[in-house]
């Protein structure tokens, strides 16, 4: 299978089948879990081909919610999901445990499927997402997560057909800063919290471990972090029922029951009294052994002293060369001619470099020769210089503003290109103040970028709904009307 030859590329473990991975997938085991992390950048093909697998389904569902999985191995495992077509209530149980991660641009294009798909399937399944409880503060989480991926105008249209009294869509609009909690949801939060910490802080080391104790701090939006404080003020003296934590917890134990003791034999008689010593001796105590005297029969080493021998006299070597070796004297024979040595060949003396004689000024400087100004004695050819005729200097390019890329989203008519305009605005507003953030904003759209480009409908649709809901921030309003009167006029030019 090419999926199992991908999981088995980036860890050394053996799955001879999809089934024996997933098997110890669903045991998290650290290879398994590791090894899901490369199916993220799988093709698409193999994704299905792990979605396609026996009880891939449940198994991948489970590892995706889990938080205590990496993030990597919960963004494959909701990626693998997403591709092979997962839907109905799996799809909103899947958004209300992993519905976190659609910030993270691993995830691509399948965030928006999330968004899109899960949301509305996890409002129909009612039970612990209804009422106040862990699992509907996931979902608000979700909810907050997704305003990134489709918008925070569309995440709200998504909250508009929740049932009336629904504790996860009111949870949602108020992470996302569109309405507060009824007065009745509030109380019973503040009470969930308080509950869940001493909880936690009860439970023994081993089943936080485990998995057996409520987690904290809990998965909730920014929004409860204020409740989420005030619990764990009011839960500061708890203490764990952990003996490692707490040895005063400890009690002590029976002693355990022992066995009679045997009775004891009869006292043995003393020994009897040394003999008297002979008249005229005197009987003393043994004298003891001296506690710094050596053992007997000790090795001692002793340092060797090895006399010192004198040196051998180096006679120094002479320059000379050494004498020829001497030839035995042979005598010559009545008869024969006399040899005579041959003269040797008549060699021209070679020649001796001149070397100029270095000349110097009273002050010690070397004179320089007279004839360095004559341009006919240099022994080298004229330098090459390069051409005059140089190329223009390259034009810096205009370095993109503030608002360049937020501008370039909402012509690309992206869903949360409006959000993210705004709320770059109003951190320019607090820094800079109202008057240079719309100099900003005109200077921009005043750019030649921007001359034949005009807005799309849908976005000028959301800056109208931004512009006239009074619970958004000042910044926001001013910025849309700002840019519903100038955006007409730019994409008219």
């Amino acid at each position: 299978m090419p999926i199992l030859a991908t999981l088995k590329k980036e860890t050394s473990g053996e799955w001879p089948s999809l089934a024996d991975y997933l098997r110890e997938a669903r045991h998290r085991e650290t290879g398994a879990l590791a090894a899901l992390a490369s199916a993220l950048s799988a093709p698409i093909e193999e994704q299905k081909e792990l979605a396609g697998g026996p009880d891939a389904g449940a198994i991948l569902l489970e590892l995706a919610c889990d938080l205590r999985v990496p993030k990597g191995s919960r963004l494959a495992a909701a990626r693998v999901l997403l591709e092979g077509g997962i839907s109905g209530p799996l799809i909103g149980q899947l958004f209300i445990g992993a519905g976190d991660l659609v910030t993270d641009p691993r995830l691509g294009a399948a965030a928006r499927r999330l968004v899109e798909g899960g949301l509305p399937a996890a409002l129909q399944l009612g039970g612990e997402v209804s009422a106040v409880s862990l699992a509907a503060g996931s979902f608000a989480r979700a909810v907050q997560a997704s305003a990134s991926a489709v918008g925070q105008t569309r995440a709200k249209e998504l909250l508009a057909s929740a049932p009336k009294d629904h504790a996860g869509a009111a949870a949602g609009l108020y992470a996302l800063g569109q309405g507060e909690l009824p007065p009745e949801q509030l109380e019973s939060w503040k009470k969930l919290l308080e509950s869940t910490c001493a909880a936690n802080r009860r439970a023994p080391a081993a089943a936080k471990r485990l998995g057996m104790a409520p987690p904290w701090p809990p998965n909730l939006p920014d929004a409860f972090a204020a409740m989420v404080l005030e619990a764990e003020k009011k839960n500061q003296g708890v203490v764990a029922a952990d003996a490692a934590k707490n040895p005063a917890l400890l009690k002590k134990s029976p002693p355990l029951p022992t066995a009679p003791a045997p009775p004891r034999k009869a006292a043995q008689a003393p020994p009897p009294p040394p003999p008297p010593a002979a008249p005229g001796k005197t009987v003393a105590p043994p004298i003891k052994r001296s506690p710094f005297r050596k053992a007997i029969g000790a090795v001692v080493e002793v340092p060797t002293n090895v006399p010192a021998k004198p040196m051998s006299e180096v006679k120094g070597r002479s320059m000379r060369p050494p004498p020829a070796p001497a030839r035995p004297h042979i005598e010559p024979k009545e008869d024969a001619p006399l040899l005579t040595k041959p003269a040797p060949l008549p060699i021209s003396a070679l020649r001796s470099k001149e070397v100029e004689q270095i000349k110097l000024d009273p002050r010690g400087r070397k004179v320089p020769r007279p004839d360095r100004w004559n341009d006919d004695e240099f022994e080298w050819d004229l330098p090459i210089l390069p051409s005059s005729e140089l190329p223009p200097p390259i034009r810096a390019a205009v370095a993109p503003g503030p608002f360049t890329q937020r501008l370039q989203s909402l012509f690309d008519d992206r869903p949360e290109a409006v959000d993210r305009l705004c709320a770059a605005a109003e951190a320019r507003w607090a820094v800079k103040g109202e008057e240079t953030v719309l100099k900003e904003l005109s200077a921009e759209l005043s750019n030649k970028k921007w001359k034949d480009v005009r807005a799309p409908s849908e976005q000028l649709s959301r800056l109208q709904a931004i512009e006239r809901d009074e619970k958004q921030p000042a910044p926001w309003r001013i910025a849309a009307r700002f840019l519903l009167q100038r955006l007409p006029a730019a994409g008219s030019r």
